[in-house]
């Protein structure tokens, strides 16, 4: 286990401790915008660099930009603010329902590219995979937006077809991938991966459903064919994708996952099938009042 990083004080917002998977040390909290802070806290305790390339698993886009609080967040990036003006930030000017922070991490200084897997179902391949962001310091950044690994590893996938829109604009190379050596994932810059619990979920009318055996099967124990390969699984890259990665965040959400129990059961799954059970559940709270610090 590496050394804890998150700060005494910030123990209502973070109440499980700091475990390891495959290495990599991770933390997992309720809501997804608080993936903010911890970015940050690794960043103070030493173990990445700013901004890092984000890697996310999750149902939602998650990328709208907060228009009515950039000048706020461009003045805690230009006066390199502290870890509790970050706080306030996340807790008073980002959306509850976590959709702009991603953007929000972006103009912070935190984040550069942001890479996401997507699994809505009711959804094609995207028009646009690639979407550039200007943020207010000047910097360009690059959001891709994938659809389920399955697919992105399979022949035409954005992972392995140097055509597609997304690799032709740079994504193996801001991930760090070269589907010759799957194995790897030598990213130009510090990964975080990080994982919403809802990813795991379909949507389907007023109903979410979670992955049961036969989805986690499919999605990621099946083997996938591409020019490079003829049985690589989605699991593998994950598990590759985290052993390379600086650190692990994972949003419980849940609020988008139709309750606690939903949210416990999809939590325990994911450990199970997908992180080879590398996660201690007895020490994992999934839902808890939020308080924050001075209150």
């Amino acid at each position: 286990m590496k050394q804890p990083f998150i700060p005494n004080n910030l123990k209502t917002i973070y109440p499980n401790p700091a475990q390891d998977v495959f290495g990599t040390p991770a933390v997992i909290f309720r809501d997804h915008r608080w993936t903010l802070p911890v970015i940050f806290c690794a960043y103070e305790a030493g173990l990445l660099s700013i901004p890092v390339q984000l890697v996310t698993f999750d149902r939602h886009r998650d990328a709208l930009t907060p228009e009515a609080v950039i000048d706020q967040l461009a003045v805690f990036r230009r006066d390199e603010g502290s870890v509790g003006e970050l706080v306030e930030i996340v807790r008073d000017s980002l959306s509850p329902r976590d959709d702009d922070w991603i953007v929000a991490g972006m103009e912070l200084g935190l984040i550069a590219d942001a890479i996401q897997f997507k699994s809505d179902f009711e959804n094609g391949a995207e028009d646009n995979p690639v979407r550039e962001y200007l943020d207010a310091q000047g910097s360009i950044h690059r959001l891709f937006s994938l659809g389920r690994p399955v697919c992105e590893l399979t022949y035409h996938g954005a992972l392995v077809d140097d055509g597609h829109r997304a690799a032709a604009s740079g994504l193996w190379e801001t991930m760090g991938w070269d589907p010759s050596r799957p194995d790897r994932i030598t990213p130009e810059r510090d990964i975080v991966c990080d994982i919403d619990c809802d990813f795991f979920t379909v949507s389907w009318d007023t109903y979410t459903i979670p992955f049961d055996y036969e989805m986690y099967a499919g999605e990621f124990h099946r083997p996938c064919q591409s020019a490079y390969y003829d049985a690589y699984t989605p699991v593998q890259f994950l598990r590759t994708l985290i052993r390379n990665a600086s650190g692990v965040t994972m949003a419980t959400e849940p609020d988008f996952c139709d309750g606690v129990d939903k949210a416990r059961a999809i939590f325990s799954s994911v450990n199970r099938f997908l992180l080879d059970t590398e996660l201690n559940e007895n020490r994992i709270m999934i839902d808890y009042p939020l308080a924050y610090p001075n209150e």
